[in-house]
């Protein structure tokens, strides 16, 4: 996806569900991630952990948590609930995830180190 000052970048639609990781051609510690869902029922957590989504009709449901460190497959989050009534229905998790490797790069000239 080159990106050059003046030209609008060629819009991707992503097709099918699923994690895109991308990353900075020139910054190599520079990644994200978007996530693609086949419902709209998606959302990110806040800083407390925790998202809400409202408005749901009663059914049954299938609840799946992405973290990009998740130590185990994405699918075994996997959580079915089932929603009777406008009732909130708490669901909770506890993640396990891989440590965070952040490369070691050369010191900048004159800067003490990086935060």
């Amino acid at each position: 996806m080159p990106l050059y000052i003046g030209t609008p970048a060629t819009p991707i639609v992503f097709e099918r569900p699923g994690v895109v990781t991308i990353g900075c051609n020139i910054h190599d510690w520079m990644i994200g991630y978007i996530y693609v869902a086949d419902t709209p029922y998606v959302g990110k957590t806040g800083r407390d952990g925790k998202i809400r989504l409202e408005n749901l009709s009663p059914g049954r449901y299938v609840v799946l948590v992405w973290h990009p460190r998740l130590q185990d497959a994405e699918e075994a989050t996997r959580r079915a609930v089932t929603i009777d009534g406008p009732a909130a229905v708490d669901l909770a998790w506890r993640l396990t995830l891989k440590p965070e490797l952040r490369p070691r790069r050369a010191p900048i000239p004159g800067q003490h180190g990086y935060r």
